[in-house]
Order: structure tokens, then sequence, then C-alpha cells
């Protein structure tokens, strides 16, 4: 439902959740659809489906998140800086190769120019036309007919207006019609707009000598708070409160029964006499 492009694909998977389970239906329906749907975005999420920069940003802090505060944002830094310097070099090396577009955007605009060799187009005037797809679209709906308005950027299956980009009916109509679809796509998929995301770099910090004198508390660390060094340290994910939604009760590994374990299992049996 939260990928769907459309409202038609909404509602088709809406009523087939609403067979599977009425109640998550009534609790998926409390939440307003603007806020993780594409449907009903109004072309605001760009096909970005991730609005929770803390698990985004997860996986990148798994081997720093156990350091203390000083050399956490010590590492924080040289891992954003790091980011920045290679995908900024990255991004120069596309656009000296002469490419118009992101490597991302080349890939979806292939894909569709595929699909599009399988369309029949049918013109009604100079911005509106009737697309049918003659072989199955692989996207888990039948084959349909769509509307394309280009003037209005318009296409019936929702990709058109949710990604920016010319979905394969949009480019099967400028291929009838014999335009340029890459005049609809938009300029943020552009290699050279790309860059200028990676043009503020991080300033390189200089050695504590060049450091101005700190005066100010100092702060010392509390010993009994220091990190225990025996076992084998634990790499996990930072867990939440979804975490404990189904949480099995421990139970003794020789009586099984709770509130203790088996070392101080009070039902263990007694030395023979």
């Amino acid at each position: 439902m939260g990928y769907a492009p459309s409202e038609p694909s909404f509602k088709y998977w809406r009523n087939k959740l609403r067979k599977e389970s009425v109640e998550a239906l009534n609790w998926v329906d409390k939440i307003p659809k603007e806020k993780w749907t594409q449907a009903y975005d109004g072309g605001r999420r760009w096909g970005h489906m991730t609005s929770n920069l803390v698990e985004a940003m997860n996986s990148v802090y798994k081997e720093i998140r156990s350091l203390p505060i000083t050399a956490l944002v010590k590492a924080t830094y040289s891992k954003t800086a790091t980011l920045f310097g290679t995908r900024g070099m990255d991004a120069m090396t596309v656009l000296a190769s002469g490419q118009v577009y992101s490597v991302p955007c080349q890939k979806r605009l292939t894909d569709a120019m595929t699909k599009a060799h399988s369309h029949v187009v049918t013109r009604h005037d100079r911005q509106r036309f009737a697309v049918k797809e003659t072989e199955d679209p692989r996207e888990g709906r039948p084959k349909d007919t769509f509307k394309v308005h280009l003037e209005e950027k318009w296409c019936d299956c929702g990709k058109f207006q949710a990604l920016h980009l010319p979905c394969s009916h949009v480019i099967a109509a400028c291929f009838h019609a014999h335009l340029d679809y890459q005049v609809y796509i938009d300029d943020v998929f552009k290699v050279a707009n790309v860059c200028r995301v990676y043009e503020h770099t991080f300033q390189v910090v200089q050695g504590q000598m060049y450091w101005p004198t700190y005066e100010g508390p100092k702060l010392f660390p509390r010993p009994d708070m220091k990190r225990v060094k025996k076992g084998r340290p634990k790499k996990n994910r930072i867990r939440t409160e979804m975490d404990e939604f189904g949480k099995k009760e421990r139970l003794c590994g020789l009586c099984r029964m709770p509130d203790h374990n088996r070392n101080n299992c009070p039902n263990v049996a007694g030395p023979s006499s």
C-alpha cells in the first residue's frame, strides 16, 4: 500500500489487506495517508519511502555506537567527511565521462524504454494519448490501458507523478509523437546537480597544538560505568519498543518455571544420602 504509486493501486492492496485482517486495516486507517504512501503524498517523496533518519543511519554507525561521547563525535565527523569525499569524486567522474543523468536515473529509463517498445499508443491530440500494454508489466497487476497527458505531466499508472521521471507509457507516447522524452526528466536527476550536493566539504580538524586554550569545567569518566572487557562484545542493532512486542517469558532450564534460572533453581534435587 505504501509503495503503490496511484490511488487505484492503493485501493487494490487495501482491499487485499481487508480480506486478510480487518483489525490491521483499522489500525492502518488511523495513520494519515499523506505520511506513508506515495499515492497521496502529492509527489513529495520522489520514490523514497524511508522517513526515519535514525533507521537509515543505524547500519552506518554500527561499529562506533559503543564508543565514548568524544570519540563518537569524532568518528561520526570522520565517516561523514569520508562519505562526502567519496561520493563527490564519484559524481565528478560520472560528469567528466559526459553522462547527463545519474546512474540510478539511467537504470530506470532503460527499464522503461524496454517496456515501451511493447505498448500500443493511440493519439487523441498533441498532448493526450491512450497507451495499451500488450505484455505482462511484471508489477503484480494485470495489463491495462493508461491515459497520458504530457502537458499536465500525468499518467494513470502514477509513476510519472511519484518519481518525476517518464514511465514506460510516457516514453511510448513520446516515441509515437516523435517527441523528446528527456524534457520530462526533472533536473534533480542531472549529474551536475548531484555534484552540487557535495560541493560543501568538511574542514580538516587541525592538531591539538593549534587549538585555543580551554577554560571551563573538566569532566572525568565514572569508573563504575566503564564497560567490562570480559567476553565477546556484542554489535547488535539498537533495539526499540518494537522488539518488545511478543517477547517471550524466560523460563528456567530445569523446571521450566519463571523468575529464576538453572543456577539458582529452588526445585533442583539435592545430593543423594
